[in-house]
């Protein structure tokens, strides 16, 4: 791809679709769920960090704010990373501590999040969701092998 070419975010999408058929036995969350689920939390004020693991990739990322939703309804803004396909979210966590990273060699800062409150939400928005749900975590899983 040469720099500076527009990206074809159908086509990712399609594709993470595709691997996702293949790799994972079952999609449990779909474009309408996801959005329903991250519109909740906005629309209560909750400043939920999160971490997110997309499918194909072994390592999580950490979001540290609402993802946007302005994208077309197949995709989300997951800032500071990027916009993505909703398919390509493999899970999201919320965890009771968030760690933030950062510089200059400084101890990663930890800070409490209410995830009860994020788990009542959730509970309230009328739909069911897959969620794995722990004293120190709540897991949305959006893909299962």
């Amino acid at each position: 791809m040469q720099k500076n070419q527009p990206v074809d975010m159908m086509a990712l999408r399609l594709e993470a679709k595709k691997f996702a058929m293949e790799n994972y036995a079952a999609s449990l969350m779909s474009n309408t769920k996801w959005r329903a689920l991250f519109s909740a939390l906005e629309r209560a004020g909750i400043d939920a960090s999160c971490s997110v693991k997309f499918i194909g990739d072994d390592k999580e990322c950490n979001i540290v704010a609402h993802p946007g939703l302005y994208p077309p309804h197949a995709y989300i803004d997951l800032w500071p990373l990027n916009v993505y396909p909703l398919v390509e979210i493999e899970w999201i966590e919320f965890r009771r501590v968030v760690r933030y990273r950062r510089d200059n060699n400084l101890p990663a800062k930890l800070v409490p999040q209410d995830i009860d409150a994020i788990l009542a939400v959730i509970e309230n928005i009328g739909k069911r969701f897959p969620l794995e749900v722990s004293e120190d975590a709540i897991r949305v899983v959006g893909h299962v092998k």
